[in-house]
C-alpha cells in the first residue's frame, strides 16, 4: 500500500476533528431542545417540601458537617419557601424559619449600637439580641446573661430543662417573628450573637476526631451547610481600644492595666507553646463553650476567627466594617448594610434620623486614667501581626488601624 504523505495525513486528521466538533454541536442543540420540553416528572427533584409555593434555589448539594446533631439536617430542609425572604418551610402545617442574616463580631465593637439602628428599618423585625443558641445553648449552656424572662418562657414552652434543642430555637423565633413574617413575607429577622463569631460546629470535636490538634469544623461551616445563601455582617474595632474598653468594664478593675495585659499575654503564650493558634483562640484550653469569651487577648486577633467565615462563605458574600467607620459616618455605613442585605433603601433624611438616636451599650463613665502612650505602643506592637494578616484577608489596609 502506498504511504500517505504527512501533509495529507494532517489535513485528514483536521478534517475529521472538525466533523466531530460539528456533530457534537448539533447533538448538544438537539438534546438541549429535548430536555427543555421534557415533563418535570422526569427531572431530578431536590428534597421536596410540601407546599404550593416556589422554593429557594440551592446551587449545590448539601454536605452535612460530620458528628453534628442529625436533627438539624432532618428538620431543616435543603430548599425553602420562595415567598419568604427568610429561609422558611412548613412542618406539619407550622411555619418554621431560620435567620435571614447573622450579625457577628466580637464584643465591645459596636454590634449592639449597629443592631439597634438596623432594626429600625421597616423591613427588619426586632428580635432579642445575644440569644447565643448556635454557639452556646446548642451545647447545653443555660446561663441567663440577657433576656432572662424570654429565655425562661421559651424553656417552659419547649418543655426541656435546658435550651439545646432545635425546637427551643424555633420557639424563640415563633415568639418574636413568625407571626409578623406570616402577615408580611417580605419582612426579615436576623441573629445577632457575638458568640457566633468564634462558635464551633461540634464542641466534642476532640472525641470525634482523634488525633486532631484543633477543631476541624467551625460554626461557619455548619451555617454554610444549612444556609448557603445566608448573609453575614461583621463589625470590628481597633483591638487596642477593644481591650482597653473590656478592661474598664470588667470585674478586675483593681488590677493595674499593665499587669492585666501582661498576665493575659503570658497565658496566651503558654497556650501557644502546647497547642495551635486556632485551638487557643476557639477552645482556650477548656471544654466550656463560653471559654473564648473570657479569652480577652485572642478576642482581638480577629483574623483567626474571620478566616473561617471567609473560607466557608467567600469574602464577597460577607460585609465587614469597623466601629471607627460607624462612628465617623453612621449614615453611610447603615446605608451600606441595608444595601448588602438587599433591603428597600431609605432616604438619607430617614437614615440620619435613625443614627442620631441614642447610642446603645456604651461603657459608663470611668474613673480610670487614660491609657499611657507607652502602654498603647506596646499593645499596638503586639496586635500588629494579626492586623496585617486581617488587612490582607480583607484586601483593605484600613484594618491595620494605622500601626
Amino acid at each position: 500500500m502506498e504511504q500517505v504523505p504527512w501533509a495529507t495525513y494532517v489535513r485528514l486528521r483536521r478534517g475529521a476533528a472538525a466533523f466531530v466538533v460539528q456533530a457534537l454541536f448539533v447533538l448538544s442543540v438537539y438534546f438541549s431542545f429535548k430536555l427543555d420540553n421534557l415533563s418535570s416528572k422526569y427531572l431530578p427533584v431536590v428534597r421536596p417540601v410540601k407546599s404550593d409555593c416556589q422554593l429557594h434555589i440551592r446551587r449545590e448539594p448539601r454536605v452535612p458537617v460530620p458528628h453534628v446533631s442529625q436533627m438539624l439536617y432532618k428538620r431543616i430542609p435543603e430548599t425553602f419557601l420562595r415567598e419568604f425572604r427568610n429561609p422558611c418551610w412548613r412542618e406539619n402545617g407550622t411555619l418554621l424559619c431560620l435567620p435571614y442574616f447573622y450579625q457577628i463580631g466580637s464584643y465591645k465593637c459596636g454590634s449592639t449600637d449597629l443592631w439597634s439602628k438596623l432594626v429600625k428599618h421597616p423591613s427588619v423585625i426586632d428580635v432579642a439580641k445575644e440569644i447565643h443558641w448556635w454557639a452556646w445553648r446548642r451545647f447545653g449552656f443555660t446561663g441567663l446573661p440577657l433576656h432572662k424572662g424570654l429565655v425562661l418562657q421559651i424553656r417552659n414552652q419547649t418543655g426541656d430543662t435546658n435550651d439545646h434543642s432545635l425546637q427551643w430555637y424555633f420557639n424563640y423565633v415563633m415568639n418574636q417573628a413568625t407571626k409578623k413574617i406570616t402577615e408580611d413575607p417580605k419582612l426579615v429577622f436576623g441573629d445577632a450573637s457575638v458568640s457566633n463569631f468564634w462558635g464551633l460546629a461540634d464542641v466534642r470535636w476532640n472525641k470525634h476526631f482523634n488525633g486532631t490538634k484543633e477543631p476541624p469544623y467551625y460554626l461557619a461551616d455548619l451555617i454554610r451547610s444549612l444556609q448557603p445563601n445566608a448573609k453575614i455582617t461583621v463589625i470590628l474595632r481597633d483591638p487596642v481600644e477593644k481591650l482597653w474598653s473590656t478592661y474598664k468594664l470588667g470585674a478586675v478593675n483593681r488590677m493595674k492595666f499593665p499587669k492585666y495585659f501582661s498576665s493575659r499575654v503570658v497565658k496566651s503564650k503558654k497556650c501557644r507553646e502546647m497547642f495551635t493558634e486556632k485551638y487557643c483562640a476557639f477552645v482556650s484550653g477548656r471544654e466550656d463553650v463560653t471559654a473564648p469569651y473570657g479569652n480577652v487577648i485572642d478576642q482581638g486577633k480577629y483574623v483567626i476567627f474571620l478566616e473561617e467565615w471567609v473560607r466557608a462563605f467567600g469574602l464577597d458574600k460577607i460585609y465587614v466594617t469597623r466601629l471607627e467607620d460607624w462612628r465617623n459616618n453612621p449614615t453611610a455605613v447603615l446605608g451600606e448594610v441595608i444595601q448588602y442585605l438587599e433591603l428597600e433603601p431609605l432616604p438619607t433624611e430617614t437614615l440620619t434620623q435613625i443614627v442620631n438616636s441614642t447610642v446603645r451599650n456604651v461603657n459608663p463613665k470611668s474613673s480610670h486614667e487614660p491609657m499611657s502612650n507607652s502602654m498603647r505602643k506596646i499593645i499596638q506592637q503586639y496586635y500588629r501581626p494579626w492586623n496585617i494578616r486581617l488587612s490582607k484577608l480583607l484586601n483593605d489596609s484600613k484594618y491595620t488601624w494605622g500601626y
